[in-house]
């Protein structure tokens, strides 16, 4: 494609998006290299994701539909989510993880433990921003439904993991434009129930690494883009990730 119809392609595509833009309405459209979640290389290869938002007047509730879907089609992914923010720093969230995508006529109404018929599960989240030009975010969630499990030995059933996870991260870096700088993170998952949890066979870091963030000029439009580097010492994987937002 001719550098013209790529240049018209990305306006026509900034228009539409800021179009849908509103005060209580918000479609987001982002491709990938590939998809990091938590210290998981959800999918290797390169994705698409769109985002669908509804926010109150007073911007502390947001109601959210997102889902992803691989080039190849062998990752699919329809994930509901809601938030509340107490404050600029404080805020708690619920999200519905559906990622059905190895299992053959799936149910996505299925809200069992069973991963061979639904890849449901449910997350609570609690996050807080500290003040200041660099701050700490620390955010901690824990699974209260669905394909988290262990087995216990006493009864040889599989029970409800409820797997926790940890995650702090901070900018350590900023560049001469305000949104250009790179961030750090570190997350880890334990349960209290077991060694075994959703990430890993016993209380681990998970999740290690940083992100590179700007915001790329095409004429007089601004898309965020990001570079993510992540390991995983837990499962001895590692992976970078490269992201192209629209808004």
């Amino acid at each position: 494609m001719k550098a013209k119809h790529v240049l018209t392609l990305t306006a026509a595509i900034a228009t539409y998006s800021s179009q849908v833009h509103s005060n209580d309405f918000n479609l987001g459209l982002e491709f990938k290299t590939n998809h990091l979640w938590h210290g998981s290389i959800v999918t290797p290869g390169p994705m698409v994701a769109g985002e669908l938002t509804y926010k109150t007047a007073d911007n502390k509730i947001t109601l959210g539909l997102w889902g992803g879907t691989s080039f190849d089609g062998e990752y699919q992914e329809f994930t509901y989510f809601a938030s509340y923010k107490f404050s600029k720093q404080l805020f708690i969230e619920i999200v519905n993880h559906g990622n059905h995508s190895s299992i053959n006529n799936v149910d996505i109404f299925d809200y069992s433990s069973d991963p061979d018929k639904t890849g449901n599960f449910i997350d609570v989240g609690l996050g807080y921003t500290f003040a200041g030009e660099m701050p700490l975010s620390l955010y901690y969630s824990v699974i209260v439904q669905g394909i988290d499990t262990y087995l216990d030995e006493s009864s040889g059933k599989n029970k409800q993991a409820y797997t926790n996870y940890l995650e702090a991260s901070m900018p350590v870096w900023k560049g001469n434009d305000l949104d250009e700088q790179v961030s750090v993170f570190i997350g880890g998952a334990f349960s209290f129930l077991d060694q075994q949890n959703f990430y890993d066979d016993n209380a681990n870091i998970v999740n290690l690494g940083f992100t590179y963030s700007k915001s790329l000029q095409i004429l007089e439009y601004n898309f965020p883009i990001s570079a993510t580097a992540m390991w995983n010492p837990a499962q001895n994987k590692g992976a970078l990730q490269v992201a192209f937002t629209f808004l």
